[in-house]
């Protein structure tokens, strides 16, 4: 019953009657963190504390159970349970076990988490649900420490030079955990006003902020933090170099879309090389993949002698093994 797997329009555990991270409204799912492609109005959902502080009203779940890391759930005969995934504040991998076989699901997950030593850890399963984004081999990373001082070394000299240094970054998560990075080399911070809400949601969620204002046109002598989408009040600055903080910095024509002066391939999720890292870790002798480039990430499984398949390629059916 376990190793039932069905994808529609999200990922299925009907034996267990719950969904994971659906793309519609469910009633009965998981949510494995706060950003607004896995946050829905389910009827009812499991998440972690800090995950449905950090969802805003508009989009919070009607009903939820709140579940700490390492707190069990009984759901029907099966044990559920949450750990870290280290993608942003509250992110959660789910672990259902039931009659001696186990499934593991990751949503968006991190291994080399910036400032630690200490990598996210994952379980042994049977099933491994996995997350992809960056499932193709050209998506490898540097070391996220190195990458962090690179980032510092760029903005101190735009700072030097009297010109603001604006980091181009997902609002939620993304800024927060960079001013969190950023700090310790003593900057402060300017937030692009879709970033404010995020950046105060995070530390209403438990998470402790730098110094920082909204920027409204001078930045003076501060990193400047914007989503890259959005470059109007950047420009008000005048003199300003921007750099895109992402994974995707390792796409040229993603990159190029932004029109950034630089990128930095730091990410919170995990690279192609990571991903091979939490199969292997899990020991699962059936992977599923879901979001991203699927097929070319189950494709390179395979080659290793690992059965695998995407998930999402296999809409409607049921694949009972």
């Amino acid at each position: 019953m376990t190793r039932h797997v069905v994808w529609d329009h999200g990922v299925s555990l009907p034996g267990h009657r719950l969904w994971l991270d659906p793309l519609v409204v469910r009633s009965f799912a998981f949510i494995s963190h706060a950003h607004t492609d896995h946050a829905r109005r389910h009827r009812e959902a499991v998440l972690t504390p800090q995950t449905l502080g950090l969802i805003p009203e508009s989009r919070r779940p009607r009903g939820w159970r709140m579940l700490g890391y390492d707190e069990p759930m009984r759901r029907d005969r099966a044990t559920v349970t949450l750990l870290p995934a280290g993608h942003m504040l509250g992110s959660a991998q789910l672990l259902l076990e039931d009659d001696g076989t186990s499934l593991l699901y990751t949503g968006d997950i991190k291994l080399r988490v910036p400032g630690t030593r200490k990598q996210t850890h994952v379980p042994k399963a049977h099933v491994l649900i996995v997350e992809t984004t960056y499932g193709r081999p050209h998506f490898r990373f540097g070391d996220p420490d190195a990458t962090i001082e690179a980032i510092a070394i760029w903005c101190r000299r735009a700072l030097d030079s009297r010109v603001a240094p604006v980091l181009l970054c997902h609002a939620l998560g993304k800024t927060e955990e960079m001013m969190l990075a950023l700090a310790p080399y003593g900057f402060e911070f300017a937030l692009e006003k879709r970033c404010v809400p995020c950046a105060q949601a995070y530390a209403g969620a438990g998470r402790p902020l730098p110094e920082w204002i909204e920027l409204d046109g001078d930045a003076r002598g501060r990193v400047v933090i914007a989503p890259p989408a959005g470059k109007d009040e950047v420009r008000r600055l005048g003199r300003y170099r921007t750099a895109l903080v992402s994974g995707w910095a390792k796409d040229a024509d993603f990159a190029r879309l932004f029109g950034a002066d630089t990128t930095f391939d730091l990410s919170d999720h995990c690279d192609f090389d990571e991903l091979m890292d939490v199969v292997e870790r899990s020991g699962a002798d059936q992977v599923y993949t879901v979001h991203g480039y699927t097929e070319d990430f189950a494709r390179s499984l395979r080659k290793r002698g690992i059965r695998a398949s995407a998930l999402e390629a296999t809409e409607q059916l049921q694949l009972a093994l």
